[in-house]
């Protein structure tokens, strides 16, 4: 048995590793990470797999890219669901429409939700001509307060 545990470290040394601590649990903490590749349709409405959420602030990262031109024209937005208030909100991107693989969107957003509902996203996918439009989407979700 250990005895004369209270002579290990001083109390300064408390004081500062517990400052760590403090530090670090007011970082942001990633809840659920996303990656859909090679997509060919509209992602219907789907749930972050965050489990149940505490009410605060949330940051919602996306970037949304076209993996294979359309034959002829494409359009892909990317929207994020939460409920703030007992209100259902909603933010979708613009129209992602430059039918080009170097075509891109980076979106961040910081939301309030309530306490235990859920942050959702979907997006919306179009495409004419041959081959069709694939795109690749990355979504995340941090705690931030």
């Amino acid at each position: 048995m250990l005895t004369g545990l209270r002579e290990l470290i001083t109390r300064d040394w408390v004081r500062y590793l517990q400052s760590a601590i403090d530090i670090i649990n007011k970082c942001a903490r990633e809840m659920d990470v996303v990656s859909k590749e090679a997509q060919t349709a509209s992602l219907s409405t789907t749930v972050f797999n965050t489990g149940t959420l505490d009410p605060g602030v949330y940051r919602v990262s996306y970037n949304a890219r076209i993996a294979v031109a359309a034959g002829t024209s494409s359009s892909l937005t990317v929207t994020i669901t939460w409920t703030d208030g007992g209100v259902t909100q909603t933010q979708a991107g613009a129209a992602i429409t430059g039918n080009s693989t170097t075509t891109q969107q980076n979106n961040t957003m910081l939301i309030h939700i309530d306490k235990a509902t859920d942050i959702k996203y979907a997006t919306t996918y179009a495409t004419s001509g041959s081959p069709a439009m694939k795109y690749n989407v990355y979504l995340l979700v941090e705690k931030i307060g």
